[in-house]
Protein backbone atom coordinates (compact mmCIF):
# COMPACT_ATOMS: atom_id res chain seq x y z
CA UNK A 1 0.00 0.00 0.00
CA UNK A 2 2.78 2.38 0.87
CA UNK A 3 4.54 1.86 -2.45
CA UNK A 4 1.30 2.46 -4.35
CA UNK A 5 0.76 5.71 -2.46
CA UNK A 6 4.29 6.86 -3.22
CA UNK A 7 3.80 6.14 -6.92
CA UNK A 8 0.51 8.05 -6.92
CA UNK A 9 2.09 11.03 -5.21
CA UNK A 10 4.90 11.05 -7.76
CA UNK A 11 2.38 11.51 -10.61
CA UNK A 12 0.97 14.74 -9.12
CA UNK A 13 3.67 16.99 -10.64
CA UNK A 14 3.10 15.36 -14.05
CA UNK A 15 -0.63 16.16 -13.92
CA UNK A 16 0.06 19.73 -12.81
CA UNK A 17 2.67 20.20 -15.53
CA UNK A 18 0.24 18.99 -18.21
CA UNK A 19 -2.33 21.44 -16.88
CA UNK A 20 0.18 24.29 -16.87
CA UNK A 21 1.32 23.62 -20.44
CA UNK A 22 -2.27 23.45 -21.68
CA UNK A 23 -3.06 26.72 -19.91
CA UNK A 24 -0.10 28.48 -21.51
CA UNK A 25 -1.10 27.13 -24.94
CA UNK A 26 -4.66 28.39 -24.43
CA UNK A 27 -3.37 31.79 -23.34
CA UNK A 28 -1.19 31.99 -26.46
CA UNK A 29 -4.17 31.01 -28.62
CA UNK A 30 -6.48 33.62 -27.07
CA UNK A 31 -4.07 36.43 -26.43
CA UNK A 32 -3.23 37.92 -29.79
CA UNK A 33 -2.37 35.06 -32.10
CA UNK A 34 -4.04 36.13 -35.34
CA UNK A 35 -4.38 34.07 -38.46
CA UNK A 36 -4.62 35.63 -41.88
CA UNK A 37 -7.37 34.37 -44.15
CA UNK A 38 -7.72 36.29 -47.40
CA UNK A 39 -6.03 39.32 -45.86
CA UNK A 40 -8.47 39.52 -42.94
CA UNK A 41 -7.06 39.14 -39.45
CA UNK A 42 -9.09 36.87 -37.18
CA UNK A 43 -8.49 35.47 -33.71
CA UNK A 44 -7.33 31.89 -33.24
CA UNK A 45 -10.08 29.30 -33.34
CA UNK A 46 -10.41 26.17 -31.29
CA UNK A 47 -8.90 27.72 -28.16
CA UNK A 48 -11.56 26.13 -25.93
CA UNK A 49 -10.22 22.65 -26.67
CA UNK A 50 -7.56 23.11 -23.99
CA UNK A 51 -10.15 23.33 -21.19
CA UNK A 52 -10.50 19.55 -20.93
CA UNK A 53 -6.76 19.11 -20.42
CA UNK A 54 -6.51 21.95 -17.91
CA UNK A 55 -9.37 20.82 -15.71
CA UNK A 56 -8.56 17.13 -16.19
CA UNK A 57 -5.00 17.69 -14.98
CA UNK A 58 -6.16 19.64 -11.94
CA UNK A 59 -8.80 17.06 -11.00
CA UNK A 60 -6.32 14.22 -11.51
CA UNK A 61 -3.79 15.94 -9.24
CA UNK A 62 -6.37 16.40 -6.48
CA UNK A 63 -7.60 12.80 -6.77
CA UNK A 64 -4.05 11.41 -6.75
CA UNK A 65 -3.22 13.45 -3.67
CA UNK A 66 -6.44 12.48 -1.91
CA UNK A 67 -5.83 8.77 -2.49
CA UNK A 68 -2.03 8.71 -2.28
CA UNK A 69 -1.59 10.35 1.13
CA UNK A 70 -3.87 7.92 3.01
CA UNK A 71 -2.21 4.97 1.25
CA UNK A 72 1.21 6.13 2.43
CA UNK A 73 -0.03 6.66 5.98
CA UNK A 74 -1.94 3.37 6.25
CA UNK A 75 0.79 1.42 4.47
CA UNK A 76 3.46 2.92 6.73
CA UNK A 77 1.66 1.62 9.80
CA UNK A 78 1.62 -1.92 8.37
CA UNK A 79 5.37 -2.02 7.72
CA UNK A 80 7.30 -4.08 10.26
CA UNK A 81 9.31 -2.08 12.73
CA UNK A 82 12.98 -2.89 12.46
CA UNK A 83 15.78 -2.12 14.85
CA UNK A 84 19.09 -0.54 14.10
CA UNK A 85 22.11 -0.71 16.33
CA UNK A 86 25.46 1.02 16.04
CA UNK A 87 28.19 -0.76 17.97
CA UNK A 88 31.81 0.19 18.36
CA UNK A 89 34.46 -2.40 17.67
CA UNK A 90 38.18 -2.47 18.16
CA UNK A 91 41.02 -4.84 17.33
CA UNK A 92 44.78 -4.52 17.67
CA UNK A 93 45.10 -2.88 14.28
CA UNK A 94 41.83 -1.05 13.69
CA UNK A 95 38.61 0.22 15.21
CA UNK A 96 35.33 1.70 14.11
CA UNK A 97 31.57 1.44 14.20
CA UNK A 98 29.41 -1.39 12.92
CA UNK A 99 25.79 -0.96 11.84
CA UNK A 100 23.41 -3.89 12.47
CA UNK A 101 19.91 -3.76 10.98
CA UNK A 102 17.28 -6.29 12.08
CA UNK A 103 14.02 -6.32 10.17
Amino acid sequence: MMAGGIVMLSFIPVALLASLVADSEQTACNGGTYLTTNGVYTKGTGCGAYDKTIYGGLVAAVVLMGVGIPLVIIGGKKEPVGTMQVTPWATRNAGGLALHVDL
